[in-house]
């Protein structure tokens, strides 16, 4: 091994100019001042890093929108868990989600909420004891609504959201599921067979079951064939729904549809796999684009979706 110092008397240096930049003065952070207003305190924002990804996302919800695109949301229960049920149903009265896609532990957790205004964690002594599999209200709810809607050809979203519009429950205004009834809004549920609660419930009915999944299986897979140009989000779900949504999204162009210029967007607070990440690429591509938001869903979502509102100011209701 050599012992000789080198001289960096010869050494090629490069000019600044000639390098690509990092960041940009432009894109810096500004002070916030006091009783400033939300476009202010967005404005201080730096343009770069997830900050500047946050914003991409808000203005390609803001032009879907606008040009009546497609903005999908698509959720897992700690969506609800975080209590941010009441932001999301804003932005559906508003007109700006026009398609909504949930696990089984979102539908659970909105069941939940729509009956007492809360949502129930998991407990080691209930597991101990076995009842945890088996909670009474939500489970018969949400069994009795698929039997039902299997007789009328209903997918899981639809029936409970005509079940809960009819049973007139207390905390009706906090359900995702029965505003987006009410509203017109395709709601699609897939469920996990055997990792939800209701699927041990004394009333459930597999056949009924199965069949109602089936057909929101086929309802998400026409709402992502028109969603070419549109944006396509996926909330607290880092298994079910981004497999969910990369198939559907695939058979719709198996049939023929092409769904290109997608925008799909990630937001959870724990780093994706990179399986996951995998498919919610998958989603964007051809000629789409891929974001990914990772930090906590109570801040991040309440902050974009303030953002897009704030955007569309007078154009929504």
């Amino acid at each position: 091994m050599s012992t000789k110092r080198p001289s960096f008397s010869a050494m090629r240096t490069t000019p600044l100019s000639q390098r690509k930049a990092d960041s940009r003065e432009q894109d810096f952070a500004a002070p916030y001042h006091a009783g400033g207003t939300l476009a202010d305190f967005l404005c201080s924002l730096p343009n770069l890093g997830m900050a500047g990804e946050l914003f991409a996302v808000r203005d390609a919800i803001v032009r879907a929108h606008r040009k009546r695109h497609t903005v999908l949301l698509a959720m897992g229960g700690q969506f609800f868990d975080a209590g941010l049920s009441p932001l999301l149903i804003r932005l559906i009265e508003q007109g700006v989600i026009n398609g909504l896609a949930l696990t089984g532990a979102a539908m659970i957790r909105d069941i939940e909420i729509t009956l007492y205004g809360n949502t129930f964690t998991s407990s080691i002594a209930a597991l101990r004891a076995g009842d945890l599999v088996v909670p009474e209200e939500t489970g018969r709810i949400i069994n009795e609504a698929i039997n039902l809607g299997a007789s009328e050809n209903w997918g899981i979203g639809q029936s409970l959201g005509k079940r809960l519009l009819d049973g007139g429950f207390e905390h009706l205004e906090h359900s995702v599921i029965a505003t987006a009834h009410r509203y017109g809004i395709p709601l699609s549920v897939h469920p996990a067979m055997g990792a939800d609660t209701f699927h041990f419930h004394p009333s459930v009915h597999g056949e009924s079951m199965g069949a109602a999944a089936m057909l929101d299986v086929r309802l998400l897979t026409g709402m992502l064939a028109d969603a070419a140009h549109g944006v396509v989000l996926n909330i607290a779900s880092n298994a079910i729904m981004l497999r969910v949504l990369l198939m559907a999204l695939s058979a719709a162009r198996n049939l023929g549809h092409e769904v290109d210029h997608l925008h799909a967007v990630d937001i959870d607070v724990t780093p994706n796999t990179a399986g996951g990440m995998h498919c919610m690429q998958r989603l964007s591509r051809p000629k789409g684009r891929f974001s990914r938001l990772q930090g906590p869903d109570e801040l991040i979502v309440p902050l974009l979706f303030a953002a897009v509102i704030d955007a569309l100011g007078d154009e929504v209701a």
